[in-house]
């Protein structure tokens, strides 16, 4: 097997139609300096691509999503309850797809006001009563916390 180095090196991603430059490291073969495939190195480019992509129109991060779920209390089925949709989206948008607009401006709104929480939850009486606990239990936890600490931004 040939030597390797690793160096940063510039790429083009194009996601959706939109163009996005991303340099990151990327490992190359001595000698030859050919730029050669490595799985982990490349994803991470990927994921910046990713990111830009998510940063430049809006979108919630997997990260965002897996820790507002982790703070109503809700595993992935759960949550995809709560919201009407399938465990495979949350489970595919917590991996890294992007949401649908829709989808985005729920959970965005969802993480931005407890209110918009509670309401939603007192819509539903088709929800799962752990499920609803559950919620009960985050949002009182979020509410006592921000009584304790006015000035406290955390919302949800």
């Amino acid at each position: 097997m040939a030597s390797t180095y690793i160096k940063d090196y510039t790429n083009t991603f194009i996601i959706h139609d939109h163009e996005y430059e991303v340099t990151a490291p990327a490992r190359f073969e001595c000698g030859s300096d050919r730029l050669l495939d490595d799985n982990q190195l490349d994803d991470h480019a990927v994921e910046m691509a990713n990111q830009m992509y998510r940063d430049d129109q809006g979108l919630v991060s997997p990260i965002e999503i897996k820790s507002y779920r982790a703070k109503i209390g809700l595993n992935q089925r759960e949550f995809a309850e709560l919201l009407g949709w399938s465990p495979n989206t949350v489970a595919l948008y917590e991996t890294g797809a992007f949401p649908s607009k829709a989808n985005n401006k729920l959970l965005k709104a969802l993480m931005k006001d407890a209110q918009i929480l509670r309401t939603y939850l007192s819509l539903d009486d088709q929800l799962n009563k752990m499920t609803m606990q559950k919620i009960e239990l985050a949002l009182t936890k979020a509410q006592s916390s921000r009584s304790q600490h006015p000035r406290s931004i955390d919302v949800s």
